[in-house]
């Protein structure tokens, strides 16, 4: 069996009479989880000279879904020899659906609140809080999560080095009602995965060698007033950001 088609469940296996294949399924579980219905209350920017009727994250992700679905497409069109390099239509879509499904409402400001708040606790990221609920929350699997394939969960994973391993060493001290901005700034998270989900990683990673393994995962050592930063991501990512970005530019 392709080792990225695999999934964590050990009885994740193709029910009888589903003609769907695995990266058809990934796309439809997403689509049908409670964490991306979530997304349409949660406003991706603020157009204010726009109107009231805002752009959420759920339509956000839709954008991105469809260009990154387009971005192939191109791709296919100009370099043919590069096809099996390419993710599958269906999973790029996936991970372009389930890019932001950890995103809290607020914003940045929303994710620095809570990694404030996490902080004696593992602190949150945005990014680490979307693998989480993909492998680890939502209730399609009872310890699973989605149960999305292996190159799906790849594609998701923006920053494949954990928070502590990142995070700065030092942290103002201020109360939960601070309105100074530069203190509510410097608690922003690094880009990361959480602690937590490290068991999961490992896993992710286990079709590579010990030194892709090692190399995927370099970055740089935070320092006492900076947060260390990842170098590396997988081709689905790359092009998953592209989409991102665009949609986020061209509407936001």
């Amino acid at each position: 069996m392709d080792p990225w088609k695999e999934r964590r469940a050990p009885y994740g296996v193709q029910r009888k009479n589903d003609h769907r294949e695995d990266f058809e399924r990934d796309r439809a579980r997403v689509i049908h989880s409670s964490a991306f219905r979530r997304l349409q209350a949660k406003t991706q920017i603020l157009g204010v000279l726009d109107g009231d009727f805002h752009r959420t994250r759920l339509t956000h992700s839709m954008e991105v879904a469809q260009i990154g679905r387009g971005l192939v497409l191109n791709f296919v069109q100009r370099y043919p020899e590069l096809k099996d390099l390419l993710p599958r239509l269906e999973q790029i879509e996936t991970t372009g659906l389930a890019h932001d499904l950890g995103h809290p409402p607020f914003g940045h400001g929303g994710e620095t609140a809570l990694n404030f708040a996490m902080y004696d606790c593992g602190g949150f990221e945005g990014n680490g809080q979307t693998l989480r609920i993909l492998t680890k929350l939502e209730s399609h699997t009872p310890k699973y999560g989605l149960d999305l394939t292996r190159r799906n969960l790849l594609g998701v994973l923006k920053y494949p080095v954990p928070y502590s391993k990142l995070c700065k060493k030092i942290l103002p001290k201020v109360s939960g009602t601070s309105k100074n901005s530069n203190e509510q700034q410097a608690w922003k998270p690094p880009k990361c995965y959480l602690d937590t989900e490290e068991e999961v990683l490992n896993w992710i990673l286990e079709p590579l060698s010990d030194s892709d393994q090692k190399h995927f995962r370099e970055q740089t050592l935070p320092t006492q007033s900076n947060h260390g930063f990842s170098f590396h991501k997988a081709l689905d990512t790359s092009l998953l950001n592209l989409a991102d970005d665009i949609a986020y530019g061209v509407h936001d």
